[in-house]
């Protein structure tokens, strides 16, 4: 665990004012502890330098004061980093050689500034201040004041000994488990923000496949709509005494149409649109010559009552919007409902179709992956297209199977509204 974070902590460099933050609070805490325990100490009636002692305690209460007002000011973090994890050394070796020296057991918190270091400054300063550490350390057995049980009872200075060693363990452990901990959490959160980056950008990849697919098929329908365009014009003209033969020509002649439209519009692309058009006018606009190519669908609309407000719409929300009433007119058995409804900014669309049910994983997975359709020619894109769609304009699609039957496709996407 510890060899995976000490690999993954250049990742974090972006939160390194959080950890520098956090490493502040809990030089605060050591410090409280700190002060305790010379209470503790006074209270057992040892004789310690108390006011060496203060001062080193105060030097470096003042000197975390001024980190962090700088880290507030937007300081460099590295650098505070930096000279914190030094600072908290050397008021440590002040306090050690104050009490005793190599023989006072708290020696061993040289430790958590050392592996602070090396998760977050890894390197030369890494390297530098554990080569300053041991070196305090070591000077330590030479030059100290003396222990303060110097000459007084063995066996209690003994047992005294090994409850500093115990308290030592405890703060270190503290110490440690804090920052580890949040800094494996923080990890965790990459991971998981790295992982969902993949996911969108594997699904982009699949859409660019499917665009890909779409311009060449667009290329290949030209020459044949064109060519049964041309054909139908012919009848028209050579069986114009056949009135009903006449009605099926001019309705296949408007489906061509329509069909080579929709092409010209794929080759050329979708293009923006500045022009602030009444939101409910514009859908029932849009709904209706949809209906009109789909004279098989009952097809409900409903807006919301009160005023129609000038929105400015994506041209890119029509597609994804026509996917979803096709893909609910298909498997609804020829039969939808189309709610429009205001909150605020958001447009909220409802499109229902009373029958059929999507499976759990089907509802996992949906606007992921292809959904695995049970339409007789669907390909189980449309969702996927439509949630990449409305995922790009900042809007959110959701399903979900309705109590009484069918299936509830919920749209909700943020308009500019125009005053």
């Amino acid at each position: 665990m510890l060899a995976q974070l000490l690999s993954s902590s250049a990742r974090l460099v972006a939160d390194l004012p959080d950890a520098v933050r956090l490493i502040a609070r809990l030089r605060w805490l050591m410090l409280a502890a700190g002060l305790v325990l010379l209470l503790l100490c006074a209270a057992s009636g040892l004789s310690l330098p108390w006011l060496l002692l203060l001062q080193a305690l105060a030097t470096l209460a003042g000197f975390n004061f001024i980190l962090g007002r700088n880290v507030a000011r937007h300081g460099s973090p590295l650098l505070m980093l930096r000279l914190g994890l030094l600072a908290d050394v050397l008021a440590l070796t002040e306090c050690l050689a104050f009490s005793g020296g190599a023989a006072n057991p708290l020696a061993s918190l040289y430790l958590p500034p050392v592996l602070f270091a090396a998760l977050l400054s890894p390197g030369l300063f890494a390297w530098g201040l554990s080569l300053l550490s041991m070196l305090a350390y070591a000077l330590l057995f030479a030059w100290h004041l003396p222990w303060p049980l110097q000459g007084s009872d063995a066996a209690y200075a003994f047992s005294l000994h090994l409850v500093g060693m115990w308290l030592t363990f405890a703060l270190s452990a503290l110490l440690i488990t804090s920052f580890v901990s949040w800094l494996a959490r923080q990890l965790a959160a990459r991971e998981a923000a790295l992982a969902a980056a993949r996911e969108t950008q594997l699904r982009d990849e699949q859409l660019l496949a499917v665009g890909m697919q779409a311009a060449g098929a667009a290329h290949s329908l030209s020459t044949p709509i064109n060519t049964l365009s041309l054909l139908v014009d012919d009848m028209l003209q050579q069986y114009a005494a056949d009135a009903n033969l006449q009605e099926d020509l001019r309705l296949m002649r408007a489906q061509l149409g329509s069909c080579a439209q929709a092409l010209s519009r794929l080759k050329q692309g979708i293009a923006q649109s500045d022009t602030a058009q009444p939101l409910f006018a514009t859908l029932a606009q849009q709904l209706s010559g949809w209906r009109s190519l789909r004279p098989d669908v009952q097809l409900q609309w409903q807006a919301a009552a009160g005023p129609d407000p000038q929105v400015r719409l994506d041209a890119a929300f029509w597609p994804a919007f026509f996917n979803l009433i096709n893909n609910a007119a298909e498997a609804g058995g020829g039969a939808l409902t189309v709610t429009a409804a205001l909150s605020g900014n958001w447009l909220q669309l409802d499109i229902i179709n009373p029958v059929g049910c999507l499976s759990a994983a089907q509802l996992q997975r949906a606007g992921l992956a292809p959904l695995t359709s049970d339409k007789p020619a669907g390909m189980g894109l449309g969702v996927m297209l439509s949630h990449a769609t409305l995922a790009r304009l900042n809007g959110t699609l959701t399903l979900d199977n309705r109590p009484e039957g069918g299936v509830h496709a919920c749209v909700r996407l943020p308009l500019r509204l125009e005053e």
